[in-house]
């Protein structure tokens, strides 16, 4: 049996994984160092969304080797998950001048944003991901018929936009506030006072300031 997706379930996809991503990370946190922290990506909500675009990413490029030899599964994940790693660990410091994590203490990094522990991760999540969690979303989908569904995903689709956007926007006017550069407009004076330094840092609670890692 060959398993497809429409658009709508890739959605469910990646809602799923968001969430299933943020309790992970809280719980593991929890585990770690006794405390829940913020494990969030966005500003608003509870979405993990590195966790979201991996299972999405996982199932585009898996779905059509359900019946591949695990070997190859193997390395098609290690190989994808370890470049979108890569990508985000890139894409957050450039753009956010942040850092979320560092492997630079760990055996056969690269530059501290990917390393082969992590790497091995991948490539077998990917072989889980293809005989178990790609089932189980078939069957859920098959068997459940969510009222409203196009409204629901849209709605959610448009939530995820705004949000997107206040969090960068956000996280642009941080960097600015510590260049000492002062609001210029009504909405950047909005971002001052309800997305000051003090509440940035207990949203990204992980994240550090690029170099200070």
């Amino acid at each position: 049996m060959t398993f497809k997706y429409n658009f709508f379930q890739y959605v469910w996809i990646f809602i799923a994984a968001c969430y299933i991503g943020y309790g992970v990370e809280t719980l593991w946190c929890l585990i770690k160092n006794g405390f829940i922290e913020s494990r969030k990506a966005l500003v608003l909500g509870h979405l993990s969304i590195a966790y979201g675009m991996g299972a999405v990413l996982l199932t585009l490029i898996l779905v059509n080797f359900e019946h591949s030899q695990l070997w190859k599964v193997f390395l098609i994940s290690f190989l994808s998950g370890t470049v979108v790693e890569y990508i985000c660990s890139w894409g957050q410091e450039t753009f956010f001048h942040t850092v979320a994590w560092d492997y630079s203490h760990l055996p056969l990094n690269i530059n501290g944003r990917v390393c082969l522990l992590y790497s091995l991760f991948w490539g077998f999540l990917g072989i889980g991901w293809v005989k178990l969690i790609i089932p189980l979303f078939s069957s859920v989908f098959d068997k459940v018929n969510i009222p409203f569904e196009n409204i629901i995903i849209y709605g959610f689709i448009t939530f995820l936009i705004f949000d997107a956007f206040l969090s960068a926007t956000a996280g642009i006017r941080m960097n600015q506030r510590a260049e000492g550069i002062e609001p210029r407009n009504r909405y950047e004076e909005f971002l001052d006072t309800h997305y000051d330094d003090e509440t940035m840092h207990k949203i990204y609670a992980n994240s550090v300031p690029a170099g200070k890692n």
